[in-house]
């Protein structure tokens, strides 16, 4: 074995072995898929139900595939890590509703004209607007709720709405009223005399990308939504000019089980659950985004992801102010701030455990604590809980090579010292007989910076939360739950005007 910094000696790699999950009859074993074919989820859900808004051509497509995913789809030859889908049914032990509760169509044409408007915050407004109208007026008016809302996506829609996308201007559509991002700013701040006005500069408060826009304004319906495209499961409706599918995806089964999973997710009940993580335990991972505000370069929202040991999440919205710091992407709370994030997470807890606090407190982020944020987040615990802070990075600095063509083994690790480490959280797979990735690992750079956790420990949850991304069927992620969405998180929570602070299952945010 040889790596790229010959002070550090291949013999101080220790091995943390790989965790097992859990499943029906409390079987333990490593793969999501092997446990889902062979035993089921853990506990037996009867049922759920669902709603589906799309145009009418995705209405049809999202039937035809619901149908399909209700029988077996075979493993893809060519393939190596494709593995047959069983059914919906004799994976997850729970049928397919024979019909959904609910079904709303969209007018394509609006829509249309909508995703072509050349403002691209009033592009992304209406068309979020569209879908969010429809599903909002059926939570308000109908006490049959849906336990999941399929959102129906034209390729059109996503190619025009996102972040810096355009549109072609032969297809450019002009809004009644057009108004620059620095006119719309300086509207908000001077209310003009005509409504229309002010509504077209309130549009650019709102982020310019339609998943997390919609998903933000559905946090306060409570809406449980799962966003398809429509060239995901109908590709071959999608061609290019040779007559493929226009769009390179993963076989159909590897489709069906990572789709198949979320919904299972989303519908209430987790798929598997972590085999040997310590009762009383709780993770938090912090979640920071910048926001919009002209006048604060600094200001961001602050969050926390809180996930128990049996893998369910909350996340929780902090407050907003100046919390980032001189460098890029780094950013820190006053104590009164930290110290509430971990009173949230703690009474969250409670909740969910008879009243009784965590042993142990474990909060996960990207960026060094400082002393302020430390003293916030011990403060705040309950007596008799230990807390400590983990910083997790991937920084790129560090790259071993084995002899051979076969890449690092996953779950290897090279101390540093006794509170840091690098912990190779992909990587070859014994199991898999292969290295689901492309590029040579990369290790994640974890450092205890405040308590006295054990760093085997550390490493130990580090990679167990790596096999609890419940959106996707996956042998596990490169990176734990409490920071692989955190991003993606950070955005809904600053997609638009303030979205509610309640707590609410992480479910509703992927």
């Amino acid at each position: 074995m040889t790596h790229s910094n010959p002070r550090l000696p291949p013999s101080r790699l220790m091995y943390v072995p790989e965790p097992a999950l859990r499943f029906r009859h409390d079987q333990l074993l490593d793969d999501p898929k092997d446990g889902l074919l062979l035993f089921g989820p853990p506990k037996q859900k009867s049922g759920f139900t669902y709603g589906v808004i799309g145009t009418k051509e995705g209405i049809r497509q999202f039937g035809d595939w619901a149908k399909r995913i209700q029988n077996a789809i075979p493993a893809a030859s060519n393939v190596t890590s494709s593995v047959t889908f069983p059914g919906f049914e004799a994976a997850f032990r729970m049928p397919w509703p024979n019909a959904p509760r609910v079904v709303r169509e969209v007018d394509a044409a609006k829509l249309n004209g909508a995703i072509r408007i050349s403002d691209p915050h009033q592009r992304v407004w209406q068309a979020v607007d569209i879908y969010a109208t429809e599903i909002i007026r059926w939570h308000a008016e109908e006490d049959a709720k849906a336990d999941v809302w399929f959102v129906v996506v034209p390729e059109d829609l996503w190619k025009f709405c996102r972040p810096k996308s355009t549109v072609p201007k032969s297809e450019v559509v002009q809004p009644d009223i057009h108004l620059s991002h620095g006119k719309a700013l300086q509207t908000l701040q001077a209310r003009d005399l005509f409504d229309d006005y002010n509504l077209a500069a309130e549009k650019h408060l709102y982020e310019n990308h339609f998943h997390n826009q919609l998903k933000a304004k559905l946090l306060e319906t409570e809406a449980v939504t799962q966003l398809i495209r429509q060239s995901t499961i109908a590709p071959y409706e999608h061609l290019n000019v040779a007559g493929k599918p226009a769009r390179q995806l993963q076989d159909d089964a590897t489709v069906a089980w990572n789709l198949a999973t979320a919904i299972y997710y989303k519908a209430g009940e987790m798929p598997w659950t972590l085999a040997d993580i310590r009762d009383g335990v709780c993770y938090i991972g912090l979640v920071f985004k910048k926001t919009n505000n002209p006048g604060d370069a600094a200001e961001a929202c602050c969050g926390a992801q809180m996930f128990l040991q049996t893998g369910e999440g909350i996340v929780f919205k902090g407050a907003i102010g100046s919390w980032a710091s001189g460098k890029p992407g780094e950013f820190h709370l006053p104590r009164e701030q930290a110290a509430q994030i971990v009173r949230d997470c703690v009474k969250a807890y409670r909740l969910w455990h008879d009243g009784q606090p965590p042993q142990e407190l474990f909060i996960h982020g990207r960026t060094v604590f400082g002393p302020d944020e430390i003293a916030g987040f011990r403060e705040a615990a309950p007596a008799g809980t230990k807390v400590s802070g983990i910083q997790i990075r991937r920084p790129n600095d560090l790259k071993l090579f084995r002899d051979g063509r076969r890449a690092m083994l996953r779950g290897l690790a090279l101390p540093v010292s006794n509170r840091s480490a690098f912990l190779w959280s992909s990587g070859y797979v014994p199991h898999l007989r292969t290295y689901p990735g492309r590029e040579v690992p990369t290790p994640l750079k974890v450092k205890i910076v405040f308590g006295d956790a054990p760093l085997d420990t550390v490493l130990s949850d580090i990679l167990a939360l790596t096999k609890v991304n419940f959106n996707a069927c996956i042998y596990s992620d490169g990176l734990p739950v409490t920071l692989r969405f955190a991003d993606d998180i950070g955005e809904i929570l600053t997609a638009g005007p303030p979205v509610p602070k309640k707590p609410l299952p992480f479910r509703f945010y992927i």
